[in-house]
């Protein structure tokens, strides 16, 4: 029997939304035995929480400033109509946000005047698209703070009936003096501001082409205009691997949702996901999970 997405249901998911803004990147929503569009929802919100606890050393930057840069989020959940159901939103200042003006409301009307003509153009055709994901910079009026250009991330909820979309926008958290407090020996990393956009631009551009061919590192530095050396060193130092490394591991993480939450074939899946064929779909696969899709496919829907 399929569970409604009401305000009852809907509390791990606010919780562990709730848990992120504020980098507890370790929470858990506890898995039950049915099998419909929430727990889909569920198990795709336990990915990303735990994607970013296995990167989140990538959420601290510190710069030559001697500045700590901390990585705050506002998080929004939205129905197919674009509306807000939920949302996650820790004000810096511990000032509390008046969820009437947020839930229930067109998330355009959320935005500065001026971004909402870009957002609805965007979405219309993100929505038509098949692209599980895609960035740009938004305003929002309701909080003073947000209302700067904020890095957003758009991703498309997989394996739901109906479509939802979560909104992720990153809000940067500065502290002076915290390098300086550093022990002398800290083998912590600098990196200049510019590199720090870099290394983000790219880590946006690979989730946001999944099914495409990854980029070889001197296509990206030809994209991105630096120099093999300084992604390949620079990307593995922020997110604990290699471009290549870390876009195998992604489009994987991406098949596994697919698999366990939809009705699409193995092969539809290969195909969706951009992989050349079926066998080059399976090795990968067992490459970074040890286990075939198949057998993978059969543990998960008889758990």
């Amino acid at each position: 029997m399929e569970r409604e997405f009401n305000r009852v249901n809907l509390r791990g998911i606010y919780r562990i939304l709730t848990e992120i803004a504020k980098g507890n990147f370790a929470f858990q929503i506890k898995r039950t035995d049915h099998k419909d569009e929430l727990e889909g929802l569920h198990v795709y919100a336990n990915q990303t929480s735990e994607e970013l606890y296995r990167n989140r050393h990538q959420f601290l930057w510190l710069n030559r400033n001697t500045e700590a840069m901390l990585i705050r989020t506002a998080n929004f959940l939205l129905d197919k109509n674009l509306k807000v159901i939920d949302f996650s939103y820790k004000h810096l200042n511990h000032i509390k946000v008046d969820p009437n003006t947020i839930l229930g409301n067109a998330f355009s009307e959320l935005l500065v005047r001026k971004f909402q003509p870009t957002w609805q153009k965007n979405m219309k055709k993100f929505m038509a698209s098949k692209k599980q994901s895609f960035h740009m910079l938004l305003e929002y009026h309701f909080d003073e703070l947000l209302q700067i250009n904020l890095h957003t991330v758009v991703s498309r909820l997989t394996g739901v009936k109906e479509g939802k979309y979560i909104v992720t926008s990153y809000l940067m958290d500065i502290s002076k003096g915290f390098y300086s407090e550093l022990p002398r020996d800290s083998e912590i990393k600098t990196f200049s501001k510019w590199d720090q956009k870099l290394f983000h631009e790219i880590h946006i551009y690979i989730v946001q082409h999944l099914d495409e061919p990854p980029k070889t590192l001197d296509q990206l530095a030809m994209l991105f205009n630096t120099n093999e050396y300084k992604i390949k060193t620079g990307f593995k130092e922020i997110f604990g691997c290699t471009p290549m490394q870390y876009y195998n591991r992604q489009r994987i993480r991406q098949c596994k949702i697919l698999i366990e939450n939809t009705s699409l074939s193995l092969k539809e899946i290969s195909i969706k996901m951009g992989f050349s064929s079926y066998p080059h779909f399976s090795k990968s696969f067992k490459k970074e999970t040890h286990v075939t899709p198949r057998f993978y496919k059969k543990i998960t829907r008889n758990s």
